[in-house]
């Protein structure tokens, strides 16, 4: 009885957490702030020395975003939206992908290179 109401309501979560990423998603888009008449003095990244300081802080979010594991929840979040939005086109677009690999690795491992980017051949025709 007990697993049952829980299971109620970890799906009961998982859809509201849906649903929140796809209001998130496909919600109204937020206006850009706009530009206060501030002296460019009160920027910490325009004092002598506060570039290299930003400059790496925004490396270091960048290395601890890569690092937590968000960009996979993210994608997985994504994923759960489109298929949510249309699940024929994204099965279609999954078996697409798929057999596009599957070809492109079949075809490695009988001539032993790997196949050529697109914009390679264009820039091998010179287009």
């Amino acid at each position: 009885m007990q697993a049952d109401s829980l299971r109620l309501r970890l799906a009961q979560a998982v859809a509201v957490l849906v649903f929140a990423a796809a209001a998130a998603v496909a919600g109204p888009a937020v206006p850009e702030a706009q530009a206060l008449d501030t002296p460019g003095w009160l920027n910490p990244c325009n004092v002598p020395g506060g570039k290299t300081v930003c400059d790496k802080a925004e490396e270091g979010a960048k290395w601890l975003y890569d690092k937590s594991g968000a960009d996979s929840l993210v994608d997985g979040v994504g994923a759960a939206v489109d298929f949510a939005s249309d699940p024929l086109g994204y099965l279609e677009q999954k078996l697409r992908s798929g057999t596009k690999e599957m070809f492109g690795a079949f075809g490695e491992e009988l001539t032993g290179k790997k196949p050529a980017d697109p914009a390679d051949e264009k820039e091998r025709k010179g287009g």
